[in-house]
């Protein structure tokens, strides 16, 4: 008994490899597969080192051995897109100097046009065709070495789970142009320097072309129960990258955010009390940088957890040299002044 996506599984009596032929024939046929090279020893090696040292691991994975539920090694659908995509975008920019002159600050601010037009492509932009596994999970496991890719045959797929896809290419193909719009608006803005400020004013991009090529992925799925709850681990077979949806501790993130605001806060304040300099906005800079500090420390601890999260933009899948530059348009509009009168202390008798 299998599930009418299922091409690939093992007898639940004996446990020997079966391939299912006429699923293979009746779905869309993979053109390519990702061979495992990750082991299934090395991939419970992965799994355990996860819980090493995690500040912000909640205390359920701390309590006892962290058992593995369920653990499968599945081939995971996918189409690879090729495309051209297209843009043009207007931006508003300013160039802002300031200077002092006595009593006075003035400020001039140049205001400029900028429009950039230009085109680029991508090849084998990844989108997951299966249903069951969320993106978030699937991207999180991005990149494979597709040059390791071997032509399918049924006999690949001995020993491992399979499925074929179940979420056709034209509605993946939407995922894979959201990626692409973003690698190439930020190639575009990029190009945009020497501005204090930089807006966007409009924009128009689009894609066309390319193809669209079925493979098979190696992926190695675990999932762990705790308190009920079933949590999901899932390497990339290629290259042993681990990603989870294991959240992190609310308690534990507040208490290392605070004490680290603290503590860094405290030794500011100390400092500027011991030199003279203690005031109202020296305090609140000191709070500004502390809190700064806190987050991005918090941020770097959250991270070590490996949550999965979607990929915002298609930048590993830029074809070599196809960045190409047709406009590049900076015009001066206008120039404005503002001009603020130094208010200084009078001197105590």
């Amino acid at each position: 008994m299998t599930e009418g996506t299922t091409t690939a599984t093992e007898c639940p009596y004996c446990g020997s490899p079966t391939i299912l032929p006429d699923r293979i024939e009746g779905g869309v046929k993979p053109e390519l597969v990702v061979p495992f090279v990750i082991t299934k020893e090395q991939a419970q090696q992965k799994f355990e080192e996860y819980f090493q040292k995690k500040r912000l691991l909640p205390n359920v994975f701390l309590h006892g051995r962290n058992r593995i539920t369920d653990m499968r090694k599945l081939y995971v659908p996918y189409w690879l897109f090729d495309c051209d995509a297209y843009a043009n975008i207007v931006y508003d920019a300013e160039k802002k100097h300031t200077e002092r002159k006595g009593d006075w600050e003035i400020t001039r601010t140049e205001h400029y046009i900028v429009r950039r037009s230009g085109n680029m492509g991508f090849e084998k932009i990844p989108v997951d065709g299966s249903e069951k596994l969320d993106n978030k999970i699937t991207e999180s496991l991005e990149p494979y070495d597709l040059q390791a890719a071997v032509p399918f045959q049924p006999a690949v797929l001995a020993g491992a789970m399979a499925d074929h896809a179940d979420v056709d290419s034209a509605e993946c193909e939407g995922r894979a142009v959201e990626r692409v719009e973003n690698s190439i608006s930020q190639a575009m803005r990029d190009t945009v320097n020497g501005y204090s400020s930089v807006t966007e004013r409009s924009k128009n991009i689009y894609a066309e072309g390319g193809k669209v090529t079925p493979v098979l992925m190696p992926v190695w799925l675990i999932t762990t129960e705790k308190d009920g709850k079933t949590y999901t681990f899932a390497i990339n077979g290629q290259t042993g990258k681990l990603t989870c949806d294991v959240p992190a501790d609310k308690k534990k993130s507040l208490l290392w955010g605070g004490g680290v605001f603290a503590g860094i806060f405290g030794i500011a304040a100390l400092i500027m009390a011991l030199t003279d300099s203690l005031a109202s906005g020296t305090l609140l800079l000191a709070g500004i940088g502390a809190a700064i500090v806190a987050l991005i420390i918090v941020g770097n601890l959250r991270a070590q957890l490996k949550q999965a999260a979607h990929q915002s933009a298609a930048a590993d899948y830029v074809r070599k040299d196809s960045f190409n530059l047709d406009v590049q348009y900076d015009h001066f509009l206008y120039e404005n002044t503002q001009r603020r009168k130094i208010e200084t202390e009078k001197p105590k008798d």
